[in-house]
């Protein structure tokens, strides 16, 4: 019979672990001598911890330094094939001193997908190694920042091997993603600035990573930056320390990377937030340089921890060619070298002060990182300010020349007018540019006067669009214009067309616009033309034409600031297409960058900063961001109103999608009042023809919650045949899913289907494969079988549903699992049902505000208190019960069905009879 060696190997832990721990609490100079008397009583296991410590390093410096310490005791390491809780493990990703990371394919049945499994060292299986690999998953699971590795699952394989389910982030090393790519010191800048962003989440969440290096960070296929391994994360202290101290991690045993320690890790001193500070001003120095700043010359782990405790490194522009080294003297040195100060109190305080000098760098503003001299001040001045300060030294020079008397002022003349007459050569640049914007704006002031006064005839009324007709023929046979202004008024119709629900008559216009620009020397018209065609077709559904040309825009706009209006405009435009795509935290990224713009600019024009306000709202809505973004729509709001705009069309876009984000918190009752108002603005004659068919498409949503189902066919159906005719696919798909559910929902299950087949090749056609709406036409499927009374189909599409889904998606992620819930209970799987209820109340929860009533929420208790009642808890179906009518009773009102159903569920729970399997609640919404 042959032995048992995977018992063995646990009874050698057993044995092994608890005088691990003993040995990692001595000084290093105590191990030896230790290590002598332990092998004077058990030779064997003294060989093995000797081995495990690696006497000739781990005992010099106390450090876990590599994975090849373990391999005598651990043998080979988890293989492909092997199944782990619900995973199949397919191959090894990475190994290091904490872990074994595999790519592992979910394997249970429920759903397929792809993670990364991360096992722990076995060395590190003592009671203090538990202990750390369980609150590595503790900590992931508080990080929700979108540039960091989200925790999937945690458990204990067969053999006892703790595991951590982490997301598989598909990327490469960001040090090499940026050689590869090419990429210039600016855009590294600003991707590093990604990773700091992540970092101070964590610091937020009172987490210190540990072990920043650029292994630990990704860089995706979507350009986006993952950080990755909390796997020595420790805890921040609560209480911290006195006031002017940073505050201090627990102590324990140090694991870090010797390439990027900082000097108080190396000494053995308390680490803080200062020291994830060290490591990303190393990260920092090796993108920017190429090179480690403790030199190449250092190749062992003890050269590199003396380098790092005794060398001052070189200044970043000492150690790049010429050409790097005049960019980077000056800010970027001090602000490198800040960073990298030996002393942590000496380093920036925080991970956002990091950030900041980072961005003033790049914005050309006075940095922390520097003596504040007049002189310093006086140069970023001039850089900022180039064409004021030019043409101001110009007059003085000229006044001096005047003056100037001597043959020594006469020389010193000579040398300033030489100087002078290459910042006149920018200057006039400068200039021309201003006279040229003042040139198109007279130009589109002169068409609007024209087309509004002079082209109708007297006492002829006419409509928007038959204006718009007439300046586009205008515009078209004004051969007098430079191409640069034909450009900028084309597109300025376009997009009234485009405001007007003319997608088609839009397209064609700015189309010409776009082709026109083409071979333009100026910049900003042939910026625009692209990003305002890239726009409209994102609008038709053509995510990836429309992302393609609004990156084609950005490019020709340098980060200048006579272009900062044209960024805005590109950015606010590809904001909403990355908004369209499902790419929402593109779509908010873009939204911020064009705010801050705005708000760096001298003069903001008032209407740039209202459109900035609107969109940045919206991108949070469209994020889920719900709190964000009801606030946000508040302050746009009081802006379109202090700008006397508040009944303008602009206003009734706001109110539109201010009234959805207050739907999707669970507010419908309120969310109709905006719809209405928005209408009002649109047409005040109440006729529905001139209302936008997004907006008929929304307050049809809304009464179908309110159990208004016949008024909110009436409006879908509407909605779907004028966007069908205009060719705004979005607005046709988005109607065709609302009749889908409304057919659904009053019994119509055969235009339920047909809804939903029209629908669906639409939306594979205009949309990436990820894309979340894929899993909610799959849960639609599933509802559409429940309808038919088919549970078990039901349950497997629901299962499907949730396996495509983002759980990141917290408002659709919330709505697939309760519907699974829901299921669930009427197939009598109520331990299912009660786990898949409350992470959906969670996600609820986590979208709304403390005790602000949710219809959502209403509806999610009463399928948990159907769940518990299933499960004979009475007492708790009771309470939540209760807690769904006072919910729904506040957004609903007392008498909607619903309402009235959680009344009586919650008298039933009390009473003689209840029926958890009957009640439908969750179905319709």
């Amino acid at each position: 019979m042959q032995p048992d060696t995977r018992a063995t190997t646990r009874d050698l832990l057993r044995r092994i672990s608890p005088l691990l721990d003993d040995v990692l609490a001595l000084e290093p100079d105590q191990r030896a001598g230790w290590l002598d008397r332990l092998r004077s009583e058990e030779p064997e296991l003294a060989g093995r911890l000797e081995s495990l410590l690696g006497c000739q390093h781990g005992a010099e410096t106390g450090l876990f330094v590599g994975a090849g310490l373990w391999t005598e005791l651990l043998g080979p390491t988890p293989g492909a094939g092997r199944r782990v809780g619900a995973y199949t493990l397919e191959r090894p990703l990475g190994q290091g001193g904490m872990g074994t990371v595999w790519l592992g394919q979910r394997s249970d049945g429920r759903f397929d997908g792809a993670a990364a499994i991360k096992f722990l060292n076995f060395p590190l299986l003592s009671p203090t190694g538990r202990e750390r690999f369980r609150r590595e998953g503790t900590l992931l699971a508080r990080l929700t920042h979108p540039g960091i590795a989200r925790l999937i699952d945690a458990g204990v394989s067969d053999d006892d091997q703790p595991f951590l389910v982490l997301e598989y982030i598909d990327g490469r090393h960001l040090e090499r993603y940026c050689d590869e790519e090419h990429l210039p010191p600016d855009r590294r800048l600003r991707l590093f600035l990604e990773v700091l962003g992540a970092v101070e989440h964590a610091h937020a969440n009172l987490i210190i990573h540990r072990d920043l290096k650029p292994s630990n960070i990704l860089v995706t296929r979507e350009g986006r930056t993952k950080l990755l391994d909390f796997g020595i994360a420790k805890l921040l202290n609560s209480e911290g320390e006195a006031a002017g101290h940073a505050t201090r991690s627990e102590s324990g045993t140090r694991a870090l990377t010797p390439e990027y320690a900082a000097p108080e890790q190396v000494a053995g001193g308390p680490v803080t937030v200062a020291t994830d500070i060290y490591a990303l001003g190393v990260v920092l120095y090796v993108l920017l340089a190429g090179r480690h700043p403790t030199g190449a010359g250092c190749r062992s782990a003890a050269e590199h921890l003396r380098a790092i405790a005794d060398t001052e490194p070189p200044r970043l522009s000492a150690a790049v060619p010429h050409r790097l080294g005049r960019l980077y003297a000056g800010d970027l040195d001090n602000i490198v070298a800040r960073a990298l100060k030996k002393r942590p109190e000496e380093r920036y305080a925080s991970v956002g002060a990091f950030a900041g000098d980072i961005r003033r760098y790049l914005n050309h503003e006075t940095v922390s990182a520097r003596p504040d001299s007049l002189h310093y001040r006086a140069a970023k001045f001039v850089r900022r300010n180039r064409v004021p300060v030019v043409l101001a030294a110009l007059v003085a020079l000229a006044l001096a020349g005047g003056v100037a008397g001597t043959v020594v002022q006469a020389r010193r003349a000579v040398r300033y007018a030489a100087r002078a007459g290459r910042a006149a050569t920018a200057a006039v640049d400068q200039r021309n540019f201003a006279l040229r914007q003042l040139s198109r704006a007279e130009a589109i002031n002169e068409l609007n006067a024209f087309v509004l006064a002079d082209a109708a005839p007297s006492g002829k009324p006419f409509m928007v669009g038959d204006l718009l007709a007439r300046a586009d023929s205008i515009v078209d046979r004004e051969r007098a214009e430079t191409d640069g202004n034909r450009v900028e008024m084309l597109v300025a119709i376009g997009r009234q067309y485009s405001e007007l629900e003319e997608q088609e008559t839009a397209r064609t216009v700015l189309q010409r616009a776009y082709d026109l620009s083409i071979g333009l020397h100026e910049r900003l018209p042939r910026a625009r033309a692209a990003c305002a065609l890239g726009a409209e077709l994102g609008r038709s559904g053509e995510a990836a034409s429309g992302e393609r040309l609004v990156r084609e825009g950005l490019a020709q706009l340098p980060d200048e600031p006579q272009y900062a209006t044209g960024r805005v405009f590109c950015l606010l435009l590809g904001s909403m297409i990355a908004r369209e795509a499902g790419h929402a935290e593109s779509g908010v990224q873009r939204a911020d960058s064009a705010w801050q713009l705005v708000a760096r600019m001298p003069l903001p024009p008032a209407v740039l900063t209202l459109h900035a306000l609107i969109d940045r709202a919206e991108s949070y809505r469209v994020a889920n961001q719900d709190r964000a973004a009801e606030s946000a729509f508040q302050r746009a709001f009081a802006q379109l109103k202090a700008l006397g705009r508040e009944n303008t069309q602009t206003a009734g876009t706001l109110l539109n999608d201010w009234a959805l984000t207050l739907y999707d918190m669970g507010r419908p009752r309120e969310a109709e009042q905006l719809f209405r108002r928005a209408i009002r603005i649109a047409s005040p004659d109440g006729r529905d023809s001139l209302v936008s068919p997004m907006l008929l498409t929304n307050l049809a949503r809304a009464l179908m919650v309110l159990d208004r189902r016949p008024e909110a066919i009436t409006y879908a159906r509407n909605a779907y045949a004028r966007s069908r005719k205009a060719g705004d696919g979005i607005v046709t798909n988005q109607s065709l899913l609302l009749l889908h559910e409304l057919y659904r929902d009053t019994g119509n299950l055969a235009g339920a289907e047909r809804t939903l087949a029209e629908v669906e090749p639409r939306l594979r056609k205009a949309l990436p494969a990820g894309h979340y709406v894929f899993a909610v036409l799959v849960s639609h499927r599933a509802m559409l079988a429940l309808a038919r009374g088919n549970l078990d189909s039901a349950l497997v599409l629901s299962d499907r549903a949730i396996a495509m889904a983002d759980s990141t998606e917290g408002a659709v992620f919330a709505l697939l699992l309760r519907r699974r819930a829901d299921i669930d209970v009427r197939l009598r799987r109520d331990v299912a049902a009660l786990d898949d209820i409350r992470r959906a109340i969670e996600l609820t929860k986590a979208r709304i505000e403390p005790r602000t009533p949710s219809d959502v929420l209403g509806v999610e208790y009463v399928i948990l208190g159907r769940a518990l009642l299933a499960a004979g808890r009475r007492g708790g179906a009771a309470v939540a019960f209760d807690s769904a009518q006072s919910h729904l009773q506040r957004t609903l009102g007392p008498d909607h069905p619903k309402t009235r159903e959680a009344a009586k569920l919650a008298a039933g729970a009390r009473g003689a009879d209840a029926h958890p399997h009957t009640a439908d609640s969750s179905r319709k919404r």
